[in-house]
């Protein structure tokens, strides 16, 4: 039986509708003007595949499109794809692809460009451990292509829909042979890239020959149009600049503001405030490669970090501890490894370093200035491991620099990141596969259970494997998660059609003014 579209059309509809209702009492969609959006961080690359980092997939999700997306239920729907039919064994999977969608250089898309995207992927994405069970992509037609896997695979669907290192369709002379961070920035979007600028801005302008989907919007899902003229990413690392240019009417919208200014700029009846809670949750990753290729001394910090501190001075009031791996709102959310998390233990830390003979060896820490709560809690993290007796040097840098470094493993030992929404856990495998790892972790208990909720076609049998993974994460100290943590967005009230929700997104969004 052919399975797609049906099932999910009553839910999405109840969400157009709603929106539909805000967009009538603004007067309804306009055609027009260029949005200035404050970010916080500069794109290291337009290349989708190639890296997980959020600035890199909030420019993408306008540009480029997948076969299959979330919508705003986290449900699995159609985009590229049309719909698809599963075999009866669960190991063949077709898609019938949607006929005359135009890429942004004029060529439409066929199931050879979809043929030439996964080849690619599977070749240069960081996520390619996700779909290690596929056998084979098929062209069986210029609509319809065939992917064989060679056992059931539980998140196959969910690999092919996630926005992060997505699986864009792009075309075949685009990524065929095309090296990491080298392909064509040419997407089937509602925008088409026009210009990267480093460290001034993104442009990306409307795609007039853009062909929507026949759903309604929800998600990343459904109907997307592309009101604005073009959209302006422009980088402001640091907060204030953001929150003084949106005052200033300099951007039309920016993202994480600083908790302390929002009463302020609530009170101003030009502009719109919202929350954006859970976004992401900050981690330090240790290089095993390193000092840190000793259990005890990873223990070490795990036992001595005081989290509620940290979280304190780098969260703005907008954080909350947790130790799950994925937040409470998901269904995949669990308690397990809670008694290692967030212990506060200095002595327990002291005796774990004397035990790994710890003799005051240079232990270098890596952050950023452009996610102001990394640069905030890697300050107190600093002052904690001194106090534990670790000899610290700090290394900060913009985002794209300590990316740079943090791919010579003989330069750093801990660096801090985040994590933001996991459609799936299978996500987060590439981390901790050694053929995907970038900080050298290698545990063969931990391939066993991420495997088992790779293999899986079960829920119930998935989640009791995530949550041995998360049983590990914590024994063996694979990480160290910090707190969850949220945003503040604003933009100015002129700005219409705008929902929080993931990431942003400024499909079916318009100027009215």
């Amino acid at each position: 039986m052919r399975k797609g579209l049906g099932r999910f059309i009553l839910l999405s509809l109840v969400v157009v509708l709603m929106a539909s209702l805000v967009a009538l009492g603004a007067g309804g969609p306009k055609y027009g003007g260029t949005l200035r959006v404050a970010t916080t961080t500069s794109v290291p690359t337009l290349d989708p595949m190639v890296v997980t980092h959020v600035a890199t997939r909030e420019v993408g999700m306008h540009i480029f499109e997948s076969l299959v997306t979330f919508d705003e239920n986290f449900a699995i729907v159609p985009m590229l794809a049309e719909s698809w039919d599963i075999s009866p064994d669960e190991q063949v999977y077709t898609f019938y692809l949607r006929q005359g969608v135009p890429f942004h250089n004029g060529k439409e898309m066929k199931a050879e460009d979809v043929w030439a995207s996964v080849v690619r992927f599977l070749e240069v994405s960081p996520r390619k451990g996700e779909l290690a069970n596929l056998e084979e992509v098929r062209v069986i037609d210029d609509y319809t292509v065939e992917f064989r896997l060679s056992q059931p695979t539980g998140p196959f669907l969910a690999a092919l829909a996630n926005p992060i290192a997505q699986l864009a369709i792009m075309p075949r002379e685009a990524v065929e042979g095309k090296p990491a961070r080298q392909a064509e920035i040419i997407g089937t979007g509602p925008y088409k890239f026009v210009e990267w600028i480093p460290d001034r801005h993104v442009k990306v302008v409307r795609f007039e020959d853009y062909k929507p989907v026949d759903m309604p919007a929800s998600g990343f899902a459904g109907h997307k149009a592309a009101y604005i003229d073009e959209i302006l990413f422009i980088p402001v690392p640091e907060p204030g600049a953001r929150v003084a240019g949106l005052e200033a009417g300099d951007y039309d919208f920016a993202d994480f503001l600083p908790a302390i200014s929002v009463p302020d700029l609530m009170y101003r009846p030009d502009l719109v405030l919202d929350s954006l809670m859970p976004y992401t949750w900050p981690v330090i990753y240790f290089n095993f490669a390193r000092h840190f290729g000793d259990l005890r001394l990873r223990q070490a910090v795990q036992a001595g970090l005081d989290l509620e501190e940290i979280m304190i001075a780098s969260s703005d009031d907008a954080g909350r501890l947790d130790p799950g791996m994925y937040f409470q709102e998901q269904v995949w959310h669990s308690n397990v490894g809670a008694e290692l998390y967030n212990q506060k233990d200095l002595e327990k830390a002291k005796a774990l370093m004397q035990e790994a003979d710890y003799a005051g060896e240079e232990i270098i820490v890596v952050t950023n200035t452009d996610y102001e709560y990394m640069y905030k809690a890697a300050i107190v993290l600093e002052q904690q491991l001194k106090k534990m007796g670790f000899n610290v040097k700090l290394v900060v840098l913009d985002w794209p620099g300590s990316l740079d470094l943090r791919s010579d493993l003989s330069k750093w030992d801990i660096f801090f990141s985040s994590h933001s929404t996991r459609f799936d856990p299978s996500a987060n495998d590439f981390y901790f596969m050694p053929g995907t790892t970038f900080f050298a972790y290698d545990n063969p208990e931990m391939v066993k259970y991420l495997k088992q909720g790779m293999d899986s076609t079960s829920f119930e049998d998935r989640y009791r494997a995530y949550e041995e993974a998360q049983r590990i994460f914590y024994e063996d100290v694979a990480m160290i998660k910090l707190y969850d943590l949220g945003i503040w967005q604003g933009w100015q009230e002129y700005v219409q059609g705008y929902r929080p929700w993931v990431m942003i997104n400024f499909n079916n969004v318009w100027l009215d003014k």
